[in-house]
């Protein structure tokens, strides 16, 4: 059985002193960690891992995510993340994420982000050409 969408809004505690703070946005393990800039309007996943598992977090920005388990019948589902997000995307499940703002995000991953890993393990999608989420997008431009 495949683990649900899970989101987590403000995470970790935070240590502050004199010199600052130290925030914990993730206390998990992972392979990699990948910084991500993506320009307002643009589209990216639109696809859905076999195997990898991602924690995504949002350093600045908004990102209209869209998400659905590969199960025939499933329901879209959608959410806006933003600075200070953090959320799991689960291997089978449908994704993409359209930009509202400019942003600029980390994604760290269960497993590794070699051109031939990633590639293997992604199936490309066309979410962004089915009607309800284009509807859904127009609302927000």
């Amino acid at each position: 059985m495949t683990k649900k969408f899970k989101f987590i809004h403000k995470t970790g505690k935070v240590f502050k002193d004199e010199r600052g703070y130290l925030l914990k946005i993730l206390d998990k393990d992972f392979s990699s960690c990948i910084e991500i800039f993506s320009k307002k309007g643009s589209i990216r996943a639109n696809h859905y891992h076999k195997k990898d598992e991602h924690f995504c977090y949002v350093l600045k920005g908004q990102i209209l995510f869209f998400y659905r388990n590969r199960k025939k019948g499933s329901k879209l589902n959608y959410k806006i993340m933003k600075k200070g997000d953090l959320f799991f995307t689960t291997y089978n499940q449908d994704h993409l994420a359209y930009f509202l703002k400019t942003t600029h995000f980390l994604s760290y991953s269960s497993r590794r982000r070699t051109k031939i890993d990633y590639e293997n393990d992604l199936v490309r999608l066309n979410m962004d050409k089915e009607t309800k989420i284009k509807e859904i997008i127009s609302k927000y431009k």
